[in-house]
């Protein structure tokens, strides 16, 4: 039994390249603007995420799916386009921590430092939190955990994004033209 629907590798390279760019042209702006420590910019930066992979789910769906796309179908997409993202995102990120901005890791630890004591910490807990932090600075650990909490937050996205975007056609039509034009074994 043959399938004639397309695969979902070359659109989903495609949307992730799309999202990653976005997200990378994003990252610039905040470097240039130097706004790098604002809370703020992280809701605008989901915000980009969720408009982005809204438009390339929908724009699969309606493309490359007949209009038509169920829920599981959005989510596992998603979860796909966001994690091809990830990892071109994390290919710029270790060029930017090592070649364009060596010092942004340092000034990072030192704004999780300031958090810790803001919050209360005591001295031991922040000291045993920012050797845990210093062990993650090396260019490979970055690179893996940009992959994996760009994709965790590609999954937590995907299935609010999915709730919109799923588009299911009518079940009726679908039986019947199943029936009209069956599936040679």
């Amino acid at each position: 039994m043959e399938s004639n629907r397309p695969s979902i590798l070359r659109p989903a390279m495609t949307y992730g390249l799309i999202i990653a760019l976005v997200v990378i042209i994003f990252a610039v702006l905040v470097w240039i603007l130097g706004l790098e420590g604002a809370k703020w910019m992280q809701w605008i930066n989901y915000a980009a995420y969720f408009g982005v992979l809204y438009f390339c789910l929908k724009n699969w769906r309606d493309h490359y799916n007949g209009g038509y796309i169920r829920y599981g179908q959005a989510l596992s997409a998603g979860i796909l386009f966001m994690f091809f993202a990830s990892v071109i995102y994390a290919f710029y990120n270790v060029i930017y921590l090592k070649w364009i901005d060596p010092t942004a890791v340092g000034r990072m630890l030192d704004i999780m430092e300031e958090e810790y004591y803001k919050r209360g910490f005591t001295e031991e807990q922040v000291s045993a939190a920012m050797s845990f932090a210093a062990k993650l600075r090396g260019p490979g650990m970055q690179f893996f955990s940009v992959i994996i909490g760009t994709t965790f937050v590609g999954v937590i996205l995907s299935l609010i994004v999915s709730i919109f975007i799923r588009k299911e056609g009518d079940p009726y039509q679908r039986a019947m033209s199943e029936i009209e034009n069956p599936e040679k074994e």
